[in-house]
């Protein structure tokens, strides 16, 4: 099921109008919870990424904060913002397609790695990285 649900986090990457397409589905139980991209020029809000936004629409699907039994499907690695919302949703899974460092190969935003934030964390995340990489990385310019 991991490649279905990666495949429609890049359908979803390819609406974004941001120079590097993310796109993000939340899925539990077999049910997608929540699907979007990144949406920050269009709304004017930095905060906007496909993950924050997915979080707050899976979060009302269930009407909770908690998304336990959530896998969160991403074409490119959680910045530090979204790796950090992940972990206060609970989400115990996770599987995306590029790295931050790919994605970003000269201008980290934060140069805090996933690696180092996760290790600081009490909620352990099971990550699957490089999943459909190849497909993935061909969002990273448009």
């Amino acid at each position: 099921m991991d490649e279905e649900y990666m495949r429609r986090a890049i359908a979803q990457a390819k609406q974004s109008k941001q120079y590097i397409g993310c796109g993000v589905v939340i899925v539990k139980d077999g049910h997608i919870l929540a699907e979007t991209y990144n949406k920050q020029k269009e709304s004017c809000d930095a905060t906007a990424h496909a993950e924050i936004l997915a979080i707050r629409a899976a979060g009302g699907q269930l009407g909770q904060k908690d998304l336990d039994g959530c896998t969160v499907y991403c074409t490119c690695e959680p910045c530090t913002m979204c790796l950090s919302a992940i972990i206060f949703a609970k989400v115990p899974r996770l599987v995306y397609g590029t790295s931050m460092q790919e994605t970003f190969p000269d201008n980290l935003p934060i140069t805090l790695t996933s690696q180092e934030l996760l290790a600081h964390a009490p909620h352990h995340i099971d990550i699957v990285s490089g999943y459909l990489h190849d497909e993935c990385a061909t969002l990273l310019s448009k």
